[in-house]
């Protein structure tokens, strides 16, 4: 039976890169999420300004106007905000990414090491067997020599 000396560190490689993989899944739902606020935010700011410039047709006072203007600025913060928070989440993103293909890596590095010892253990026992074989019709052949020359003398 054929037992791999590393299979420890092949089991905890394998941990590993599951953990890093739970992770990096959770990074693109926040990634995905981040998108989602934006885009709502986006489309927020363009629906005010669609709606502000309806209200000056229609003659919004300078109030009014002011107050569209300083929501419109605090949309455009927030907006500068997110998109900020989704370049540092992107970031992360590809940082966990190339974490877990270092982690693929060196776990498929192992599991070839093990291949490559359990195709020489298949080789060994297929070479033994093959000996065995050998040894058993040299056997039955002496032996029927052995009964020929004893029966022919």
């Amino acid at each position: 039976m054929y037992t791999f000396n590393l299979q420890i560190v092949l089991d905890h490689r394998q941990f590993i890169e599951d953990n890093l993989k739970k992770e990096l899944a959770e990074i693109k739902q926040q990634v995905t999420r981040a998108r989602q606020q934006l885009d709502t935010m986006k489309r927020k700011e363009m629906d005010t300004a669609t709606v502000l410039k309806e209200e000056q047709s229609k003659g919004l006072s300078s109030d009014g106007v002011i107050a569209y203007h300083a929501y419109l600025k605090r949309l455009a913060e927030q907006i500068d905000r997110q998109t900020s928070t989704l370049g540092k989440l992107v970031e992360v993103e590809s940082k966990k990414q190339n974490e877990l293909l270092e982690a693929m890596k060196r776990r498929q590095i192992l599991e070839k090491l093990k291949e490559q010892g359990l195709d020489r253990y298949n080789r060994a026992i297929l070479k033994k067997e093959m000996e065995l074989i050998d040894e058993v019709a040299v056997n039955r052949f002496a032996r029927k020599m052995i009964n020929a020359n004893g029966e022919s003398e």
